[in-house]
């Protein structure tokens, strides 16, 4: 009888180690953190799921291939896929497959060797710049918003609403039948629909308009602007 009790006991420990769920990273600090609201200095592992807060240090999150220096007074909800920076910001580097997620803003690097800083102020102020490789910046629907290349910085204030308004500037060019213009600060092509858009065409122009959701753009162009 007390063998079948020690045999069921470990048994039992042997289940509970066994369905625990493996880190996904590590966290490491000069000061202290906060992991799911508990208090820790130096280091510990990261797990799916935790909720990751920075104090008076900074903190460095080692994901798979990806590496995460999260600024002081910051808050992360760490994914083995995606990031989440709830608030403050932080250095990404080699995002790879992380996607970083901010406000309503989705944000990757199609670079093997990237570093975006990444700063958020307010409920839906978002800036992003790519010190090195390339970042892609999309809405909460999927449309790309913003190509930054090495070197750009851009500011984003996401719009919520299902009608998002879109701020085209550059110069319009036509394609067969298609009309297409490649915003000079967001790095992002448009296919417009219009009126008398032909008059336009070779010249610098200032569009403001509304993004059709349900339009297939043309192939070189992210998104249908009216």
């Amino acid at each position: 009888m007390l063998n079948l009790v020690i045999s069921l006991f470990v048994s039992g420990c042997l289940f509970a180690v066994t369905a625990t769920s493996p880190s996904i990273g590590t966290i490491k600090s000069t000061g202290e953190f906060r992991v799911d609201g508990a208090t820790i200095r130096g280091n510990s592992s990261v797990f799916d799921g935790n909720v990751i807060e920075t104090e008076a240090s900074r903190s460095v999150i080692e994901l798979t291939g990806a590496q995460i220096t999260l600024s002081r007074q910051s808050r992360v909800k760490v994914f083995r896929d995606r990031i989440v920076l709830e608030d403050g910001g932080g250095l990404v580097r080699n995002a790879g497959t992380h996607v970083i997620e901010a406000a309503t803003l989705r944000i990757a690097s199609p670079s093997n060797d990237s570093m975006l800083q990444i700063e958020t102020s307010g409920p839906t102020h978002v800036a992003v710049s790519a010190d090195r490789g390339a970042a892609e910046v999309r809405n909460s629907t999927g449309v790309l918003v913003a190509s930054l290349r090495t070197g750009m910085a851009l500011s984003f204030d996401p719009q919520t609403g299902a009608a998002a308004a879109a701020n085209v500037t550059g110069i319009l060019r036509v394609t067969g039948a298609t009309f297409l213009l490649t915003d000079t600060t967001a790095n992002i092509t448009v296919e417009l629909r219009g009126t008398d858009l032909a008059k336009y065409t070779g010249k610098t122009v200032h569009v403001t308009g509304s993004i059709i959701g349900n339009a297939v753009a043309a192939t070189s162009a992210s998104e249908v602007v009216n």
